[in-house]
């Protein structure tokens, strides 16, 4: 199994874990949302919160979980790489493989990343028992979060994991 894989299906099994652990050990009103300073601006049942939070996750995770299977299917036109040269190179018929399994590669760890960010989020909200949390308590992770995002997008774009071989 690839270390992607392996790292997306750990961050899922974490995700099951936290919503599980809200399913047992939060109070029947589970906070729903936090506004910017932290406060708690609504209120859901505990089966509701479970649902949405369980329901966007799942859905979230399936999409990057199934990227592999379905990339190969979309037109060459329709991917979007920095360069010409680069659109070129990995596009062409014979690289294309090579290109589908490192774009799978990259959105299973994306995926696991963001896993991980919604187990956070979800074992946060469970253990909310007042009317507010510190707001780096969720400041802080979804800052990194965002941060690795927008570091391996930047390293993308340079060319470091796509980069086309001289001859």
């Amino acid at each position: 199994m690839k270390l992607s894989r392996a790292a997306l299906l750990l961050s899922t099994l974490v995700f099951i874990g936290a919503l599980i652990w809200v399913a047992v050990t939060a109070s029947d009103q589970v906070p729903a949302h936090f506004d910017g300073s932290g406060q708690v601006d609504r209120m859901e049942s505990k089966l509701s919160f479970l649902l949405t939070m369980g329901g966007i996750g799942f859905a979230m995770i399936g999409l990057f979980a199934s990227i592999g299977r379905w990339l190969p299917k979309v037109p060459a036109s329709m991917v979007n790489l920095p360069s010409r040269t680069m659109h070129e190179y990995w596009t062409a018929a014979e690289n294309r493989p090579e290109l589908n399994r490192k774009m799978a590669e990259d959105l299973d760890w994306v995926g696991a990343a963001t896993a991980l960010l919604f187990a956070w989020i979800t074992g946060v909200a469970g253990a909310t028992t007042g009317d507010s949390v510190s707001v780096w308590v969720l400041a802080v992770p979804t800052a990194l979060y965002l941060l690795a995002i927008l570091g391996y997008v930047v390293f993308v774009v340079k060319g470091g994991r796509y980069r086309v071989p001289k001859d």
